[in-house]
C-alpha cells in the first residue's frame, strides 16, 4: 500500500486532469468588484471562501496576469457579489474582459463605495489585507466590514466546467405542482388531440411550457401504427432549434431562446431568426426527415430522450446541445411541390390564449412516409384546424378560466 501511495503521488498532474477532477466539485459564483479611479470594475471569481469567523476574514484568488485584477487590486473596498441562479447572462457579462461590462447592468454603490449588483444572493463589503502569490494564482486575503443576505434563493453555481442550480429534493414537488397545471390546461386540447391522431394515423400531443426553459408533453394520442415514444409529462427543452413554434413572434422569448447558443455565433444567430421569421408569418414549424437526414434526425430524438431522463451533468448537458446544433439542419424550410414526396418529420402549430400569448403548441409526429407534397399540405391545414379549435375554447367559459390561471401561475413564478 505504501509503495502504491508512492507511485500515486509522483504521477504528473497535467491541467486538463487537474481540471477534470476538481470539476466535480461544485463552486459558487461571484462576482469581485470595486471602484477605480470612479469607474467601476468587476470580475468573476469561482474561488471565493470563507476563512475566519473571528475576525470576519473572506478569500478569494484570481489568476496571476488578470488584468482586469491588476486594476481591481487597487480599488479601496471590494462588494463580493454572490450570484444567483438565474443570473447566468449578468455573469457571462461580467467575464468578459470589456471596459464598458458595466453600461446596462444594475447596480448601486455600497457604503464602502464598491458596486453591489442588483439581484445578488448576498453582498460582502470588505477590504484587502494580504494578496499571496500561489502558483499561477494570487490568495487575496480581505477583511469583513458589513454583509447582507439581499435575496434568499439558490446561488449559481459552476461544476464540471458548465453554470447551473441547486435542485434540493423539495423541489419535487414543486415540479409535480407545474406539471399539474400544464396537463389541466392541456386538457382543453385533448379532443383535438386525439381527432388528429385518428384522422392522421400518427402521434399526437399538446405541448404545455412549464418553465422559460422548459416544455412538457401534456396531452398525447396514437392512431393508425403510431407506438407510443413520448410520455406524459416528457421534458422537452427550449433549447435552439427545438421550440421553435412556440418561441417565434414574441420578441423577449425569442432573445432567450437564442442567447442559449453557444457559442454565441453571429452567422448562427442569423440562420436561426430567419427561420423564426419564418415559422412566424407561416404559423407552422414544419421538419422534413427524409432519408438525406434521417439519421441526424434519429440522433436528435435520442439526444432529446436523453434530456428527458431527468436533470443533466453539465458536461452531459453540453453534449446533448452539441448534437441539436449538429442537427439544426432537419429544421431548415422548405417549399413544398404538391407532387413531389416527402417523409415528414413533424408539423407543429401553435395555440394562442385570450391574452394573445402562445398557451401551448399542438404537434404531429411518426406520420405515414413517402407522401406527396399535396398531402402534407392537407396534414397542415389539418393541425391548423385544431389549434384554431383549442383557441375558440380556450376564449370562452371554462377554457378561459383555465388558461387564465395558467397564465397568472406561470407569470408569478416565472416573471419575465
Amino acid at each position: 500500500m505504501a509503495t502504491a501511495d508512492a507511485e500515486t503521488a509522483t504521477t504528473p498532474i497535467t491541467p486538463g486532469h487537474f481540471r477534470e477532477v476538481l470539476g466535480h466539485y461544485p463552486t459558487g459564483v461571484t462576482v469581485v468588484t470595486g471602484m477605480v479611479d470612479d469607474r467601476p470594475v468587476g470580475m468573476v471569481v469561482g474561488t471565493f471562501s470563507s476563512v475566519s469567523l473571528d475576525p470576519p476574514l473572506v478569500a478569494f484568488m484570481p489568476q496571476v496576469g488578470s488584468r482586469t485584477w491588476s486594476l481591481l487590486a487597487t480599488a479601496p473596498t471590494f462588494c463580493i457579489n454572490v450570484l444567483a441562479h438565474d443570473q447566468l447572462n449578468l455573469c457571462r457579462t461580467m467575464a468578459v474582459p470589456r471596459d464598458d461590462k458595466f453600461d446596462g447592468v444594475d447596480w448601486s454603490p455600497s457604503a464602502l463605495g464598491a458596486p453591489a449588483l442588483a439581484g445578488a444572493v448576498a453582498h460582502v463589503h470588505c477590504r484587502q489585507v494580504s494578496t499571496v502569490e500561489a502558483g499561477d494564482h494570487w490568495i487575496v486575503l480581505c477583511s469583513v466590514e458589513s454583509m447582507e443576505l439581499s435575496r434568499p434563493v439558490a446561488p449559481l453555481l459552476f461544476f464540471q466546467g458548465g453554470y447551473g442550480g441547486f435542485s434540493p429534493g423539495g423541489m419535487a414537488a414543486k415540479a409535480d405542482a407545474e406539471l399539474i397545471t400544464a396537463v389541466r390546461l392541456g386538457d382543453r386540447a385533448r379532443s383535438q388531440v386525439e381527432k388528429l391522431a385518428r384522422r392522421l394515423g400518427c402521434e399526437a400531443a399538446a405541448l404545455v411550457a412549464v418553465s422559460p426553459d422548459e416544455l412538457t408533453t401534456a396531452v398525447t394520442a396514437y392512431g393508425g401504427t403510431a407506438a407510443m415514444v413520448e410520455p406524459l409529462g416528457q421534458r422537452i427543452p427550449l433549447i435552439p432549434p427545438i421550440g421553435e413554434a412556440y418561441v417565434a413572434g414574441n420578441p423577449e422569448q425569442t432573445e432567450r431562446w437564442l442567447g442559449k447558443i453557444v457559442p454565441q455565433d453571429d452567422d448562427v444567430i442569423a440562420c436561426y431568426r430567419n427561420r423564426l421569421d419564418s415559422v412566424a408569418r407561416s404559423g407552422v414549424a414544419l421538419t422534413l426527415a427524409g432519408p438525406d437526414v434521417r439519421a441526424d434526425y434519429d440522433r436528435l430524438h435520442e439526444a432529446l430522450d436523453e434530456y428527458a431522463t431527468g436533470e443533466l451533468t453539465p458536461a452531459r448537458e453540453r453534449a446533448v446541445r452539441a448534437v441539436l446544433s449538429e442537427t439544426r439542419h432537419v429544421f431548415a424550410d422548405a417549399e413544398l411541390d404538391p407532387d413531389a414526396v416527402y417523409d415528414v418529420g413533424s408539423v407543429v402549430v401553435p395555440v394562442r390564449g385570450p391574452d394573445g400569448e402562445v398557451a401551448m403548441v399542438l404537434r404531429v409526429t411518426q406520420l405515414p412516409a413517402g407522401v406527396p407534397g399535396r398531402t402534407v399540405e392537407g396534414w397542415i391545414e389539418s393541425v391548423r384546424g385544431a389549434a384554431a379549435a383549442v383557441e375558440r375554447d380556450l376564449a370562452v367559459g371554462t377554457g378561459a378560466a383555465r388558461a387564465l390561471d395558467y397564465r397568472d401561475w406561470y407569470d408569478a413564478d416565472f416573471p419575465l
